[in-house]
């Protein structure tokens, strides 16, 4: 990776995880390292092992081609139905990471209420 990639590279791990409105520190401890490695990501310094790079993209809600760079779309080719579920999975993460957890909560409820039917313990799974 050159330079250039290695800065694109750090300013979109930058540009998502300000998206989710997490600290360098609380990524840090959801990856389980120390902020200074979070920080040299995003400075274009060091490049994540994969194993990072496949974690971040799960927790930013994007693809690893997003991060690394070969991609201008964070979702990759998804159906209309599949951005909404990121949008909402987006929302989870942000409404988890704060101290407001009744909003995750609620949303949560409201989402299971909307589709009473798919949420039925006593599905039989035919639509599988």
């Amino acid at each position: 990776m050159n330079p250039e990639e290695k800065k694109r590279m750090g300013m979109r791990i930058k540009q998502c995880r300000k998206a989710i409105n997490i600290s360098q520190e609380a990524l840090a401890e959801r990856l389980e390292m120390k902020r200074t490695n979070i920080a040299n990501y995003e400075a274009g310094r060091v490049i994540p092992p994969g194993n990072v790079i496949l974690e971040l993209s799960k927790i930013f809600g994007v693809t690893t081609d997003f991060l690394l760079g070969s991609s201008d779309n964070p979702m990759g080719k998804l159906d209309p139905l599949d951005e909404d579920l990121r949008q909402i999975q987006r929302a989870k993460t942000k409404l988890k990471n704060s101290a407001d957890r009744d909003k995750m909560e609620r949303m949560v409820e409201m989402i299971k209420l909307s589709f009473v039917d798919a949420f039925e313990e006593d599905d039989d799974d035919d639509d599988i």
